[in-house]
């Protein structure tokens, strides 16, 4: 084979290697039994699928009621997509419509084995319940209904029954938490740290705090938590420790993601659960842009009433139509060395690793 014929074999050679080795990194990433997350769009509410390697289900949240039951369908295509039939976990981090609103419709499409909640009412324990669920709430009633006899109230330090390798563990609930680790030094960042706020009186204040770990992987979700509450996580003593992947509090609203909480946990990875019309505020969006550890800012949606500037990287905006319905995924290999983010079924996707 003459010189120059030789050269170009080689160096075609190299480029199918080197695509052949992408490609089965991708495939490794995205294989069935690793653990998955679907940040799915309720339009400015709250849901998230987990999936296990062991093919256990956890959602946190549901979603708004009405709209044809919109959320709830989502929810379900969603699980489908997983290779699930039913939910094994769910988890409602406070008693908004936006998050526990989807239940009713939710519970008549599949299978629902565990509700985990931070109380009702009528228990005895959980604090106040300064927005509900009130027992002639039509919405209270019908989570009343779906959950009756299969409900669980998590405290600080509980964790959720999984099995394999997935831990869950509540690091907050009903205004409590966890206690701090023995010998825990205090943390730098708190000194100087930015004021409070007024006491927040809602039951956002009262959301459950869950983090996830797999091997080097862990991921932090805090429901709709302000901004007094995040700072307590983390100050004087830090409870949470560094976080790969965040999903953006309170769908991205100002009174929420403290920066005193978000420069500790350091994430490389934060994903907004906001809609069109709700939440991913300038101010929010800018304090993520602006966070030293954060690689790539993700985003359900554009906020469209604000300026481009104001907003994340379209590239990593999943709904350019403001109806939405496209989901964010995230796959974790086993060990959990990296983790792979993409949006929906079949889109773009980035690979990062895990600290």
């Amino acid at each position: 084979m003459p010189r120059g014929s030789m050269a170009r074999w080689k160096n075609l050679l190299g480029v199918a290697t080197v695509g052949a080795s992408l490609l089965a990194t991708t495939s490794r990433l995205d294989a069935a039994d690793d653990l998955r997350i679907y940040f799915i769009d309720v339009q400015g509410g709250a849901a998230t699928l987990i999936v296990t390697p062991e093919r256990e289900s956890i959602l946190i949240d549901t979603g708004w009621p009405g709209e044809s039951d919109r959320d709830p369908r989502r929810i379900v295509q969603a699980l489908g997509d997983a290779g699930c039939d039913r939910i094994d976990h769910l988890v409602i981090t406070h008693w908004h419509m936006d998050h526990h609103g989807g239940v009713e419709g939710l519970a008549k499409r599949v299978e629902i084995g565990r509700f985990y909640d931070r109380g009702l009412p009528e228990d005895g324990t959980g604090g106040e319940f300064p927005d509900g669920p009130k027992p002639d709430d039509p919405l209270g009633i019908a989570y009343r209904k779906a959950s009756q006899g299969k409900r669980t109230v998590l405290r600080p330090g509980d964790a959720l029954p999984l099995k394999g390798e997935v831990s869950a563990t509540v690091l907050a609930a009903s205004g409590d938490l966890v206690p701090a680790s023995a010998g825990a030094r205090p943390n730098p960042l708190c000194d100087p740290e930015p004021p409070d706020h007024d006491p927040d009186p809602s039951d956002n204040a009262r959301s459950i705090v869950l983090k996830f770990q797999y091997g080097e992987f862990d991921f932090l979700v805090c429901g709709d938590l302000t901004w007094n509450h995040e700072k307590r996580l983390v100050c004087p003593v830090d409870r949470v420790g560094p976080i790969d992947l965040f999903q953006v509090t309170h769908h991205g609203e100002e009174i929420s993601n403290n920066p005193v909480l978000l420069e500790t946990i350091a994430p490389t990875v934060a994903v907004m659960v906001n809609g069109p019309n709700k939440g991913g505020l300038p101010a929010t969006v800018h304090r993520y842009k602006a966070l030293k550890s954060l690689q790539a800012f993700y985003q359900l949606h554009r906020n469209a009433k604000t300026r481009d500037e104001d907003n994340g990287d379209p590239a990593l905006i999943a709904n350019v139509d403001p109806e939405g319905g496209r989901y964010i995924r995230v796959t974790v290999p086993r060990g959990g060395a990296s983790y792979l983010v993409r949006l929906g079924a079949d889109g773009p996707s980035r690979t990062f690793r895990s600290k």
